[in-house]
């Protein structure tokens, strides 16, 4: 059964990444028939892309095959890119049901504006296309009514990788030697893990981790992002509901992550967003092990192993009264904290090493590592980001490198920025101080951010309060 059983939600998809974005959308199925696309695409529904030809070495028919993503900034110059369009970059990211290639979402620039977005972006569109994919798989399996086979690829509606296996978590710093080692201790247990560690430490690698080496890895591993559902939707998301339980459900009913994931693990990352009143519902599935679908008129139990996340300071929120202390301690049975990177800087190079021969096989080039100078620069910065941002930086680089090496000026400008380069080097000693602390804070904020969220990183990581880092920031004119 193909995906044109669900052509109207695969058609607002298609519309809903296109507005988003600004970028023109296709969308084709196993078959390579075209089955929604915006602007010269949708024009072309119903025909075939590649001429049908699925056999052919042609780019989207290599990728039904191979199941992999393609990223191409300059289609002129691939002999199998069919363009006859005009295109000047093409992201393009499999839809995929247990195993199965069920179609191909493409994202498409036409000018020039839209080429330099997509590869300034390269890894935030990667990323939003990946949940689009999945959004379009977890509809094509609601579309069969079929519960045992919602239940068995369960994982698809809201997993993005396989789990992996602990020797994937690359960091030899002691620090990391001693987180690997403890979670590989507790995986055998069924007791609750709390995962704490700033955003881009690895978070969701490491659950993954855990319940590949569990007693539960044949199971299935659900994972929940309490930030990213609408609050209004993560109780149906969590718990599921029946039929007919509100105006707009749907008729078959909805069977929550927590249903998805019995006999195996839930994750719950960014716990720290969920709503007060929606952890009095999850402390009592934790404590009862049932939960209450929306409409229920009996708790369904449930065999979980849960493991939750957060980049916030949890305690700080009870404090608060943010979230719920007794919530807190039924989570923080085990607690593992990762570190950041900037605390670990001795893996920095092994990660930059894996990272290049990631982009290698994405991009099909053969970069084999970083010049001294770019080393020197990737070695010396903060990382506010962590693990994602240096992702982020290495495939920047390999998109503006001409060479197989990557160089200091192809890396991301505020990595090339040094500090104390505008320190006069005459004047009174204040004046020279007062240079200082302004390269110091405004190199700060170039890899934390400026907005709220990222002078709250910057103060952090310069050990100051934020109020002294807005004095400083009017002070010295930054």
């Amino acid at each position: 059964m193909s995906l044109s059983i669900i052509k109207d939600t695969v058609q607002q998809v298609a519309t809903a990444i296109t507005a988003a974005l600004d970028l023109e959308t296709e969308i084709v199925d196993e078959d390579l028939v075209i089955i929604g696309g915006t602007g010269r695409y949708r024009e072309k529904i119903g025909a075939y892309e590649e001429g049908g030809d699925k056999d052919s070495q042609l780019v989207y028919a290599e990728c039904l095959k191979s199941g992999q993503e393609y990223i191409n900034f300059n289609p002129e110059n691939d002999a199998f890119y069919d363009a006859r369009e005009g295109e000047l970059a093409e992201i393009c990211y499999p839809i995929k049901v247990e195993g199965r290639v069920l179609g191909l979402i493409g994202l498409i620039a036409f000018t020039e504006d839209q080429r330099a977005a997509m590869i300034a972006k390269t890894l935030a569109l990667r990323t939003f296309l990946r949940s689009m994919a999945d959004l379009i798989a977890g509809k094509y399996i609601v579309s069969q009514s079929n519960e045992k086979l919602m239940t068995t690829v369960s994982s698809l509606l809201s997993v993005h990788d396989d789990s992996v296996p602990f020797d994937d978590i690359l960091g030899d710093s002691p620090a990391m030697r001693i987180v690997k080692s403890r979670a590989l201790h507790v995986a055998s247990g069924s007791s609750t893990i709390l995962i704490t560690g700033e955003s881009g430490t690895g978070k969701d690698l490491l659950a993954r981790s855990i319940h590949r080496e569990s007693p539960r890895r044949d199971g299935p591993f659900v994972s929940v992002n309490c930030a990213a559902i609408p609050e209004m939707l993560l109780e149906s998301e969590l718990f599921g509901y029946e039929k007919g339980a509100f105006t707009g459900a749907s008729k078959e009913g909805k069977l929550g992550k927590f249903q998805l994931a019995d006999g195996g693990t839930l994750f719950l990352d960014e716990i720290g967003d969920m709503p007060l009143h929606l952890q009095v519902k999850l402390l009592s599935c934790i404590q009862s092990r049932q939960v209450d679908p929306i409409g229920a008129t009996s708790p369904v139990p449930v065999d979980v192993r849960i493991i939750a996340a957060t980049n916030k300071d949890l305690e700080e929120l009870v404090r608060n009264k943010q979230f719920r202390e007794d919530l807190y301690f039924r989570l923080n049975v085990i607690p593992i904290h990762i570190p950041p990177l900037r605390e670990r800087r001795e893996d920095i190079g092994i990660l930059t090493d894996s990272i290049i021969e990631k982009f290698n096989r994405i991009m099909g080039r053969a970069v084999s590592g970083a010049a001294p100078d770019a080393m020197e620069r990737i070695l010396s910065y903060s990382w506010p980001g962590n693990v994602r941002e240096l992702e982020n930086a290495i495939e920047y680089a390999m998109n503006m490198e001409e060479s197989n090496v990557i160089t200091a000026a192809s890396l991301p400008e505020k990595l090339i920025k040094r500090r104390g380069s505008m320190i006069p080097s005459g004047g009174d000693l204040k004046d020279r101080l007062d240079a200082a602390e302004r390269d110091i804070i405004s190199e700060t904020l170039a890899g934390s951010g400026a907005g709220l969220e990222g002078k709250r990183r910057a103060a952090k990581e310069l050990g100051i309060s934020e109020s002294t880092l807005y004095r400083r920031i009017r002070s010295l004119g930054i």
